[in-house]
């Protein structure tokens, strides 16, 4: 259970507030601070790193799908495994 406080906010940070996400003063200062925890921050920066994994991967299983002959279609599906293998691991997380 919370704790009510008085807090004394300049105009211009209440201004800045209201950018904040959140239905109530207490919501957006919650999210403030999650905003501001530097833990919260490197969670988010693994997450970027992850998502630019992942879209390498696509692009480079695109692009072996758009060089890949009925031929070589064998050649052209462990290429994918390969990149699929090297990422599963975000999938399983």
């Amino acid at each position: 259970m919370g704790r009510q406080h008085t807090t004394w906010i300049s105009d211009e940070t209440w201004e800045r507030l209201k950018d904040i996400p959140g239905g109530s003063t207490s919501e957006k200062l919650r999210n403030a601070v999650k905003f501001a925890d530097p833990n919260e921050g490197m969670i988010v920066k693994a997450k970027m790193r992850q998502l630019d994994t992942a879209q390498n991967a696509l692009k480079c299983i695109a692009q072996i799908l758009s060089v890949a002959e009925p031929a070589s279609s064998d050649h052209a599906i462990k290429a994918i495994n390969e990149i699929l293998e090297d990422v599963w691991w975000m999938v399983e997380a």
